[in-house]
């Protein structure tokens, strides 16, 4: 039976690092207790993510990222508990076809797949996932801490005459962990900006009657109004008309039909802004 590699090996044998690269890991390693690739990521050799790209590579593997942010089913999370899923650094996706598909930073550890195959009786399919963002799943799906830059308690106002794009952008940023606010009109939206006191405004730019802009200029005379960060949205996909919105101030400016993914970071962007945490450039 031919011996597995380990994880230094194979970045050794790859030309990743040098013998001293891992000797010197390795010496720490006896130490520490650390995993060997955080401890290659402390010395500076190779950064995690590429320690990701490498071990797929090698071993034919698909990788995962955000998987902090999609939901993830309770019959999944039952099948680990969370001192195993931290000790082992391991974070259940979901489950299907008696198959258990999971988050892994290191895919030589088939003790523990093996374990866990033998303990819930299902196959288990392993995905690559570099450690912070196993961590970051853990913490909001088992320890239910906020995700970082969600701003726990943060409300966003929603203003959008389209029913359906209101409606369903409210309901993915309340399982985001914001608190949503919507209005259909300008007025109505300026109303529930001061009612609701929000920290970012999604702002539809063509609005009927009183548009977007209007609105965005009303806010923008009003000193308790004017320094909420407010994002144009628009079907409007015109670089002219981006460079307008921006020129007047608005914090960002989204394309419709947008990519939620991309929307949410320009939220979370947006809501380091007003509370401070980022100076704006």
């Amino acid at each position: 039976m031919q011996k597995r590699k380990k994880f230094g090996e194979i970045l050794l044998e790859m030309g990743v690092i040098n013998q001293e690269d891992l000797d010197k890991a390795l010496a720490r390693q006896k130490v520490s207790k650390q995993p060997l690739g955080q401890i290659f990521e402390e010395l500076g050799v190779i950064c995690e993510k590429d320690i990701l790209r490498i071990l797929a590579r090698q071993f034919n593997l698909k990788r995962v990222e955000e998987i902090n942010r999609p939901p993830v089913p309770e019959s999944a999370l039952e099948v680990i508990d969370s001192s195993t899923a931290l000790a082992k650094m391991v974070f259940p996706l979901g489950i299907k076809n008696n198959t258990l598909y999971l988050a892994t930073s290191n895919p030589l550890d088939f003790s523990t797949l093996d374990d866990l195959a033998f303990r819930t009786g299902l196959n288990v399919v392993p995905f690559l996932a570099i450690p912070s963002e196993i961590t970051q799943a853990i913490k909001r799906f088992y320890l239910h801490e906020p995700l970082p830059g969600t701003q726990e308690g943060s409300t966003i106002l929603v203003v959008d005459d389209h029913d359906l794009y209101r409606r369903t952008l409210a309901v993915r940023l309340e399982k985001e962990g914001y608190r949503v606010i919507q209005a259909v009109t300008g007025a109505e939206a300026l109303k529930k900006v001061l009612a609701g006191q929000p920290q970012l405004i999604l702002l539809e730019t063509t609005l009927q009657s009183m548009n977007g802009k209007m609105v965005f200029g009303t806010l923008q005379s009003n000193s308790l109004t004017a320094k909420i960060p407010v994002i144009a949205m628009s079907t409007r996909d015109y670089p002219e008309e981006e460079a307008q919105l921006l020129d007047m101030g608005f914090f960002d400016f989204v394309a419709k039909p947008f990519n939620f993914q991309r929307l949410l970071a320009r939220v979370r962007r947006a809501l380091n802004y007003s509370t401070g945490k980022k100076t704006r450039k």
